[in-house]
């Protein structure tokens, strides 16, 4: 039952999507756009489930990847529902050749993901932010680099020359 409820909300987003495109706004296309930016490694139909239960969601994972993390849940917090393969691992009878001894899927599952916002406890990491003006350290990277039997140019007007 929950994998056509989950059927359903997507096909619900998506009729909802090609409305919005065709009533000429484009802020919904632009949302889903900046979605798969940030949930790259999804299906777009996953993808489509978790806008459409959580439109400002950030990072999500399941249970189990925020507890390696240091983090857990937090209680009550309502999970997103997504589908996950149902695989199982072809014998070594069955299988004919070592491609063949790959994963089969049987079908998907609902199963749950939890946004950033829903879990507490080890901070995690964020990516770094260069600030000011970069223009003063050109000379101190020039220096710094290694003396080797090429030559990289410390700035764009310098040519490098083949040994």
């Amino acid at each position: 039952m929950k994998v056509e409820q989950a059927k359903q909300i997507a096909s619900k987003a998506i009729e909802q999507l090609s409305e919005a495109l065709e009533r000429g706004q484009s802020e919904t296309l632009r949302n889903y756009l900046a979605a798969i930016a940030r949930f790259h490694s999804y299906s777009l139909h996953n993808l489509i489930l978790i806008v459409s239960q959580r439109p400002d969601a950030t990072r999500v994972a399941g249970f189990h990847t925020w507890k390696q993390l240091g983090r857990n849940i937090k209680k009550g917090a309502k999970g997103i529902m997504i589908l996950a393969p149902v695989v199982f691992r072809k014998s070594k009878e069955e299988a004919t050749s070592e491609e063949d001894q790959s994963k089969a899927a049987l079908g998907f599952r609902a199963v749950y993901v939890f946004d950033q916002i829903d879990t507490e406890g080890k901070p995690l990491c964020e990516l770094g932010s260069a600030q000011g003006d970069p223009s003063g350290y050109t000379e101190k990277l020039g220096s710094a680099r290694p003396e080797r039997s090429c030559s990289c140019p410390a700035s764009p007007q310098q040519k490098s020359t083949p040994p």
